[in-house]
């Protein structure tokens, strides 16, 4: 053979291409085979060996997605199928190629975009279940109470669906958008009663209003049941409900309370007629957010009963009426649930607004005695308490009046309801602190 070699030089050549071919055939076959490299969105994402296993997995998953979704479903992800030699450790089973799709592929559906103010704020599986949705939340908000009838609801906002298609990711649940739309956040911090737990204590631990905790809860009631969960969440709605009703009822008319200086008797005091209460007949109107009242008029009233004044006969060296002590601890605890809707900012307002819904309870501050109680031009219906200490108390705008002047308050008891009279644009408390005569910022005493 050497000789051979030897003899034919010319062939040398030749036979090292053929030898180097052969090798080169022997490695490509041995090493890489033919297979189909797959893309998804222009990005490579593995190797099969079969073109078909790329269409089964496809068909799988998104047999699996419209099972889930309960609808029909359009691959929205480009998917590309390469044919090449590819190595043999690329390739992967069907199995592995269909997990790994699952992770990457997205389908899109039918939906339903819920806008607001021209800004969509969830997608819903259809418009029946949008317009589901929003028939509840008109629901929720419009119930007359007793003796009213309701005479419009609307929106504040301006609300569209529309159908459109949109990524399957997108959609979500109904009780979630709805949860969002009345919340404002797709994520609030939950919290789960527990024993000894009440709203104000809650509120307090989370550095947060009562009002606040009411209105993402729609709680009707502050009775708690244990492990009840609540939505922890300052309530900003997407959409508000305004309604507005008609109605009657019978209201309290609080007696006033006169003073009567006498100067033959310094320091003598007496009462010389008690006070009673009155009562009266209205018809109003009244427009409401979310189930809140934010207006009243009163359109007709009835006087069925007379307030009688209570007249009470002092002495001119009587500085005081109620008897000495019981003086305030100079801590003053909140007078109402809500939240701030304006704050403190010296003589141009001398107090804080705090939101709440009418007939609610107020509360004196600290314990003291009532100095005055009546109606005062802006103020509207007014108490103000004395705590004995230097400092004093006023309650503004009250719906009624609990209390009279010089009675003697402890502190937490119930002097007053919240309301809108005087100059007020809705229902509120405003609550002033004056100290030794001066306005002061409340929330320097209030814990």
């Amino acid at each position: 053979m050497i000789n051979y070699f030897r003899e034919h030089k010319t062939c040398l050549p030749a036979v090292a291409v053929i030898v180097v071919l052969l090798v080169s055939l022997i490695c490509l076959f041995g090493i890489r085979t033919p297979g189909y490299a797959v893309y998804v969105n222009g990005s490579k994402e593995f190797a099969l060996k079969h073109k078909a296993d790329l269409q089964k997995a496809l068909n799988k998953i998104e047999a699996g997605a419209e099972k889930r979704c309960r609808q029909e479903l359009e691959l929205s992800s480009k998917v590309e199928c390469k044919k090449g030699f590819i190595s043999r450790n690329q390739l992967v089973s069907s199995k592995e190629a269909e997990k790994k799709l699952a992770t990457v592929l997205e389908f899109k559906a039918p939906a339903a975009a819920i806008i607001v103010n021209g800004k969509t704020i969830a997608y819903v599986e259809s418009k029946a279940a949008a317009n589901s949705l929003i028939n509840r939340l008109k629901k929720e908000y419009s119930q007359p109470e007793q003796g009213e009838k309701l005479t419009a609801v609307a929106f504040a906002e301006k609300v569209k669906i529309k159908e459109e298609k949109v990524a399957v990711k997108k959609l979500v649940a109904l009780d979630k958008a709805y949860e969002l739309i009345r919340t404002g956040t797709s994520n609030p911090e939950k919290y789960i009663v527990k024993e000894g737990d009440n709203l104000w204590l809650i509120a307090r631990r989370n550095d947060m209003y009562v009002d606040d905790i009411v209105k993402a809860n729609g709680l009707t009631t502050e009775n708690l049941q244990l492990e009840q969960e609540l939505i922890l969440a300052k309530s900003k709605p997407y959409i508000n409900v305004i309604t507005q009703v008609k109605g009657e009822k019978k209201e309290v008319i609080p007696y006033e309370t006169k003073v009567i200086v006498d100067k033959n008797s310094p320091s003598s005091i007496r009462i010389k007629q008690e006070g009673q209460n009155g009562e009266r007949q209205i018809a109003y109107t009244a427009s409401k957010r979310n189930g809140v009242i934010e207006k009243t008029n009163v359109i007709e009233e009835k006087i069925l009963k007379a307030a009688v004044d209570k007249v009470i006969i002092k002495g001119n060296r009587v500085t005081q009426i109620a008897s000495r002590g019981g003086g305030g601890s100079g801590t003053l605890d909140w007078p109402t649930n809500g939240r701030i809707t304006q704050y403190y900012k010296g003589s141009r307002h001398t107090g804080i607004d705090i939101g709440g819904r009418t007939g609610q309870a107020i509360r004196a501050a600290d314990s003291g005695y009532v100095s005055f109680t009546g109606y005062q031009g802006s103020y509207g219906k007014l108490v103000i308490v004395n705590h004995n200490n230097g400092i004093v108390t006023k309650y503004a705008h009250c719906s009624s009046i609990n209390v009279s002047t010089g009675q003697k308050v402890g502190k937490g008891e119930t002097i007053a309801a919240l309301g809108s009279t005087g100059r007020s644009s809705g229902p509120h408390l405003h609550f002033e602190v004056l100290v030794n005569g001066s306005p002061n910022n409340p929330l320097n005493y209030l814990r």
